[in-house]
């Protein structure tokens, strides 16, 4: 289906650990199904985009402006943000700057706060060589985190230290767009009660819940999403 006219494009945040890959299913369900022009990015520090990473959400934030803008012209242009995770965290610091052309936030498996155990960071800290033995909890996760990882080691431990120190619960409600809230209950990393956190405080937000789905909604729960999303997007003036 090609894109439907007069539908601002969705620019797509991926989590820690990710690139524009980790969102690719997701775009192609909004364009190709959906016909919502997608727009995945990859922060610095992953191979299809070079320079350092950037080490803090508002940091990446100012580099979604930065694309935004590149691909747009102007931020007075109509778009969207979509983030799944910390790029949840990405759109809502996104959206508190409130560009001018921002027209919904859509917030998928996110917090206002997002916390890592200091396990896990301590883990992926440390070289394979030096982490403690493969059976305890927080060398488990952090290898599955690695094997999921679409980013180098280095720029996959800045994205989860951005993450951990990441806290906008005293300044949710400042955030004006309308804005669609997704989770999974079965979500273990950003539970129910983060999304219901975001609902109650964003005036006017929708919650969506996905029952038995977990965290990563963008892969396993592609159409889903996509759907969810341009149902919303489609009652928001584009204009």
């Amino acid at each position: 289906m090609s894109a439907a006219v007069g539908v601002a494009p969705v620019f797509l945040c991926h989590g820690a650990g990710g690139d524009a890959g980790s969102m690719a299913a997701l775009a192609r369900e909004l364009e190709d199904v959906h016909g919502v022009p997608a727009r995945p990015l990859s922060y610095p520090g992953r191979a299809d985009m070079a320079g350092p990473p950037r080490e803090s959400v508002a940091a990446l934030a100012e580099f979604v402006r930065e694309r935004v803008e590149a691909e747009l012209g102007d931020l007075a242009q109509p778009h969207v943000v979509l983030g799944h995770s910390m790029g949840g965290a990405v759109a809502i610091e996104y959206g508190l700057g409130a560009p001018a052309g921002l027209r919904a936030l859509v917030l998928v498996s996110t917090g206002a706060r997002l916390r890592v155990h200091p396990s896990i960071l301590a883990a992926l800290a440390s070289p394979p060589e030096a982490q403690a033995p493969t059976g305890t909890p927080a060398a488990s996760f952090a290898r599955s985190l690695e094997l999921a990882s679409r980013a180098p080691r280095d720029t996959a431990l800045s994205d989860w230290r951005a993450a951990d120190a990441f806290d906008r619960m005293a300044r949710a409600h400042e955030i004006s767009t309308p804005t669609l809230v997704v989770v999974g209950d079965a979500d273990v990393l950003t539970p129910l009660k983060y999304a219901r956190f975001l609902h109650e405080h964003i005036v006017g937000s929708q919650l969506a819940v996905l029952p038995g789905a977990g965290h990563t909604l963008p892969t396993d729960h592609a159409p889903q999403v996509a759907a969810l999303a341009a149902a919303f997007l489609s009652k928001v003036p584009a204009v």
